[in-house]
């Protein structure tokens, strides 16, 4: 009886040494890894990352460049401004003028002699009011690892066309890709249609006119 009384101490002591070791293990394992310095140690540095962003000044001015297709008239041409403003990272207003000359139509250039407006008639000028939409901003890519931020947008609106010494009432709608290089500067390509009704030819029709054209802002 006793044997067995000692043998049971023994079976309760080894059992009570295995718990204890068990549970100091971790921590124990925990501080001499905290103890020992790590076999590689890392050699990371954070890089500093610059973007051209939209600068905080709400206004743009622009200087508009390209060749505006003149319904029946050829292309020619054009020249013009635009001012934006900013009303949020998706919404803008915008005013625009922009200034074309004329060609000659088809049937002058086969009469010969024969004019259908004079040098001062041949002058185009329009002027607009706009609201646009940046659908897809994004980035660009160009060699030796330059990344700028980029715009697509929307534009739509109305005003008014001076052409053959009368005014019309004018709708626009386009679209337009903006490279910001800088946050102050950056460059547009525009393509935009717009619309009047005239009846310089004869007939009532509804002229509609090209514009692919290049600008460069400024914010301020």
């Amino acid at each position: 009886m006793e044997t067995r009384t000692r043998y049971f101490l023994l079976k309760l002591i080894i059992a009570a040494a295995i718990v204890v070791t068990v549970a100091a293990t971790p921590e124990d394992a925990r501080a001499q890894a905290e103890r020992e310095p790590p076999l590689i140690e890392p050699d990371v540095e954070p890089q500093p990352v610059e973007q051209a962003l939209v600068d905080s000044e709400n206004f743009e001015v622009a200087a508009v460049v390209g060749w505006l297709n003149i319904e029946d008239f050829e292309s020619s041409f054009m020249y013009g401004a635009r001012l934006s403003y900013n009303i949020s990272e998706s919404f803008f207003v915008e005013g625009g003028i922009g200034f074309a000359e004329a060609g000659e139509t088809s049937f002058e250039r086969l009469a010969g002699d024969v004019e259908l407006l004079s040098d001062d008639d041949r002058d185009y000028r329009w002027y607009n009011l706009n609201l646009g939409y940046r659908i897809l901003p994004g980035e660009a890519f160009f060699p030796g690892d330059y990344v700028f931020n980029t715009n697509l947008y929307v534009t739509a609106g109305a005003g008014a066309t001076d052409f053959a010494g009368d005014n019309r009432f004018t709708v626009n709608y386009g679209a337009g890709y903006q490279v910001l290089f800088t946050d102050s500067v950056s460059v547009h390509l525009n393509v935009r249609q717009y619309l009047f009704d005239s009846d310089i030819l004869g007939d009532d029709k509804t002229f509609v006119n090209t514009e692919v054209s290049t600008s460069v802002s400024v914010f301020f």
